[in-house]
């Protein structure tokens, strides 16, 4: 009989102490709407809701290199369901714009051509995010190079669905440089209120940045990073 790794439930566990470490779960003041708590100032959400249903996440394109993420290769803990970060439109039930962006710096030169993310709707609002690649701009994101709109987001609290944006022509990125993985609103998403589960592979605290309206500008923080794939040629 196989038996199955016990990694996933350990890298769980590790989740759990460090997002409770950070005080993300002592949320008595937070709003609750649709089983998701989320944070006194918006930043985080966690689902308190669940099936226990898990639908496998798509798997890539054959053709394509794994250039930078870390989402598990375990297919029922491919990123932790029930916890990350907010991404809002400034008319969702938060009344703010709550964005997130992961760097990453490739170690030799590709295409991308895809991005894959953890995100999963609210259950209010527009279903919807955009993702894009990002130039950096001294330590922040800086120039778009590509977003899509990616709809149809699996539920926030379920796993393990993922969002897929798509460029067929490609992106060309330089070995030693850094750039980000940005999900955000758009026009079309304004009412939307999401949120970017955290990966269940690396439970360091690491560098990432976000946007909110209070601020009206990124700003770098450490936590556990949202899970990612960046897959070019």
């Amino acid at each position: 009989m196989k038996t199955l790794s016990r990694k996933p439930v350990v890298r769980i566990a590790l989740v759990l102490s460090v997002l409770t470490l950070a005080g993300v779960v002592a949320l008595a003041s937070a709003g609750h709407h649709h089983g998701i708590l989320t944070s006194p100032d918006g930043r985080f959400a966690i689902a308190t809701q669940g099936s226990g249903h898990f639908t496998p996440a798509a798997e890539p394109d054959s053709t394509l290199t794994v250039v930078a993420g870390n989402l598990s290769k375990y297919p029922l803990g491919v990123y932790f369901c029930c916890y990350g970060a907010t991404i809002s439109g400034p008319q969702s039930f938060l009344g703010s714009e709550n964005w997130a962006a992961v760097p990453f710096t490739p170690t030799a030169n590709y295409t991308v051509k895809e991005l894959r993310a953890s995100v999963g709707w609210g259950q209010n609002g527009t279903n919807g995010v955009t993702l894009g690649l990002y130039s950096d701009a001294s330590g922040l994101p800086g120039t778009v190079l590509f977003a899509r709109n990616v709809t149809n987001l699996g539920t926030f609290g379920l796993c393990c669905t993922l969002a897929e944006a798509k460029d067929s022509t490609g992106v060309a990125i330089t070995s030693g440089t850094q750039y980000w993985v940005v999900a955000s609103t758009s026009s079309s998403t304004t009412t939307t209120f999401d949120a970017w589960a955290f990966n269940s592979t690396d439970q360091t605290y690491s560098t990432y940045a976000f946007f909110n309206t209070s601020n009206n500008a990124w700003l770098t923080t450490s936590f556990v990073l949202p899970g990612f794939e960046v897959l070019g040629q």
